[in-house]
């Protein structure tokens, strides 16, 4: 054996076991190793309290916007388009976008039928195709059902938790059911 190559292997073993005995930056290693799982699972929460945050506003607001319906003060609402900005008007303004909100609202005979226009997914747990908006407020005295579906945009939805159907988005849903008083 040379001598050459023995202070090769000496020098190489020493080093090698004063990394093993150095513990200096443990902790930054192993944070790295936890960091991400750490940063998805504190956003997500942050994300998900954000999105009930929302859905509350959006009960509120269409609280608001159907009492217009159910006491008769609907007059200057006669198209989609003016309920959907009614509803966008008892929310923060940067908040509420009129392209992601579908609304629905029906005339029904009983409450039996209200109850089951009432839920926005059908036996199977499925999305009802809400892409048809409806206003038909009925007269005084009518049952009215008032369905409202918000998408809102989720960020960490590329991790594909399986929120909703499509992944991205994250439907927050609101429903009235009234009798309209009889304001004739």
């Amino acid at each position: 054996m040379s001598g050459r190559s023995y202070y090769r292997r000496l020098i190489g073993r020493r080093i090698l076991r004063s990394f093993v005995k150095d513990r200096e930056g443990v902790t930054a290693v192993e944070f790295s190793m936890i960091a991400l799982p750490f940063f998805i699972i504190v956003f997500g929460i942050m994300e998900i309290g954000i999105a009930m945050f929302v859905n509350r506003m959006v009960d509120n607001s269409v609280i608001s916007a159907s009492r217009l319906i159910r006491t008769g003060q609907h007059g200057g609402i006669s198209t989609v388009a003016e309920f959907k900005d009614v509803v966008c008007g008892y929310m923060p303004s940067f908040m509420c976008d009129t392209d992601r909100l579908t609304v629905d609202v029906q005339r029904v005979d009983d409450f039996a039928d209200a109850a089951a226009q009432a839920s926005p997914y059908d036996e199977d747990g499925n999305l009802k195709d809400n892409d048809d908006d409806n206003l038909s407020t009925g007269g005084a005295g009518d049952i009215v059902v008032v369905k409202v579906l918000y998408r809102w945009p989720m960020m960490t939805s590329a991790l594909n938790l399986a929120l909703n159907d499509n992944g991205t988005e994250r439907y927050l849903t609101s429903t009235m059911v009234f009798r309209n008083e009889p304001w004739e």
